[in-house]
């Protein structure tokens, strides 16, 4: 009825590394969406990656969806994020959110996902 993942990778941001998961392939099926099932898998996924070691969660997210993760405590970044892709390397064109998870700031400058996105 449900699904989420996430993927613990060294990033960089504003040029330093920094442990951070990113959290892709949340879905609902929609016969079960509005009963707080997104936010249970989400808050999974969250606790897993902290209990893992990452210190930051990022998702690349669709614009309609970035009232649902602001509602969850995540924030919008506005700085630009680069991703992998075959072709050489790319600005993502889709929102990115943030979740602190232990209290280091948010990039000022860039993140750069080192790889694929997730």
């Amino acid at each position: 009825m449900a699904s989420a993942g996430w993927l613990l990778r060294d990033m960089a941001f504003d040029g330093l590394p920094r442990r951070a998961a990113g959290l892709g392939g949340v879905l609902v099926h929609p016969a079960h969406r509005g009963q707080g099932i997104a936010r249970t898998v989400i808050s999974v996924a969250v606790e897993h990656a902290r209990a893992a070691g990452a210190e930051t969660m990022l998702l690349l997210c669709r614009p309609d969806l970035v009232p649902l993760y602001t509602r969850l405590g995540w924030s919008r970044l506005s700085v630009p994020v680069t991703v992998r892709q075959p072709g050489g390397a790319r600005t993502s064109p889709l929102s990115t959110m943030i979740y602190d998870l232990a209290g280091l700031p948010h990039p000022a400058i860039s993140v750069d996902l080192r790889g694929l996105p997730f």
